[in-house]
């Protein structure tokens, strides 16, 4: 099994329902065990720890108490971390894009928590990609292997990019 982006990160997850927080925690967990995740239930719980530590990611429900006050306080740190946002049936295209305009990077279906930590690895790893990258990259691994020899003719090489690995 693959290690995960997500062990050794910092995870604060803010919901408002306990059972929620604790099956996204398990989820992390058993992908990333040696991922560190903080939860909170109450506003101020959430700003208290969201001041103490720094964060690799928060994830946020979108119908918990004073959401948009909280994505707000995520927006104005700097590095601001991404923001995963829980949705549900319940919220409109408009309050989306709402979010979306405070910050917010990235919208999931609490629905679909059994699919969540292969989206979260996709948030930490291209958080600093710009999309053209990270599609060279998807690009790299379909060639890799069906057309042998295709980087070694190519005059174009990818470098680092915001600490992360050159993928050709």
């Amino acid at each position: 099994m693959k290690a995960s982006i997500l062990n050794d990160r910092r995870i604060l997850v803010v919901n408002n329902q306990p059972a929620d927080s604790m099956v996204l925690e398990e989820e992390i967990q058993r992908a990333a065990p040696n991922c560190h995740v903080d939860k909170a239930i109450h506003y101020e719980n959430a700003v208290q720890l969201f001041i103490t530590y720094t964060y690799d990611l928060v994830v946020l429900d979108s119908l918990s108490f004073r959401s948009s006050d909280f994505l707000d306080l995520t927006a104005n740190r700097f590095p601001p971390p991404p923001v995963v946002l829980l949705t549900n049936g319940y919220l409109d295209l408009g309050a989306l894009k709402g979010f979306e305009k405070m910050g917010a990077r990235i919208c999931f279906p609490k629905e679909n928590f059994g699919e969540i930590i292969p989206f979260l690895e996709g948030v930490v790893r291209y958080e600093n990609f710009p999309g053209w990258r990270r599609l060279l990259e998807d690009l790299t691994g379909l060639f890799r292997g069906k057309m042998p020899g295709w980087q070694k003719t190519s005059q174009f090489e990818l470098k680092s990019v915001g600490g992360a690995e050159s993928i050709v």
